[in-house]
């Protein structure tokens, strides 16, 4: 379950259907927790610097509180510090959403889109994927945009 703070009630609806839709394609339970917040250009970039040490605006950060997750996953494989309300504590996400409406309006799609596409790639973040090796890009990249057809945003509907 992601909890979006700052976001708007349509900012809610559509990282909880990506969260789902994201699930349902990696075949995995819904027994995570998921922190996300919006946040301006200036936290992000404060935050990006002292996480990354990259001084820059960015569209979205992960920080994932587990490592070596093996999908799919049962509580049962997590030890009891990993839980939060009972649900695994998976991690935080941070999105821009000036950055997000950025890029939305230049790749022409939704902004409901893009959020969720955001989203979608911080969530496979904190779910162990990365994309630092082209092979492992491909990976995560098919995997969210199958994520995003199932949530029903794809670049042609999401408007």
């Amino acid at each position: 379950m992601i909890v979006f703070s700052g976001a708007t009630f349509k900012e809610r609806r559509i990282a909880a259907r990506v969260e789902r839709a994201l699930l349902g394609v990696l075949g995995q339970k819904d027994i995570f927790a998921v922190d996300a917040a919006m946040a301006g250009e200036e936290d992000i970039r404060a935050l990006n610097a002292s996480a990354r040490g990259v001084d820059s605006v960015t569209d979205v950060l992960s920080f994932p509180a587990l490592e070596n997750i093996s999908l799919p996953a049962v509580k049962s494989d997590f030890p009891p510090q990993c839980f939060d309300g009972g649900r695994v504590a998976l991690g935080s996400i941070m999105v821009c959403r000036r950055r997000a409406e950025e890029q939305a309006e230049s790749y022409g799609h939704a902004y409901s889109r893009e959020l969720g596409y955001l989203v979608c790639h911080g969530l496979l973040h904190l779910l162990g994927y990365d994309h630092i090796l082209p092979e492992e890009e491909k990976e995560m990249t098919a995997l969210a945009e199958k994520a995003m057809t199932a949530a029903g945003l794809t670049r042609d509907k999401a408007r």
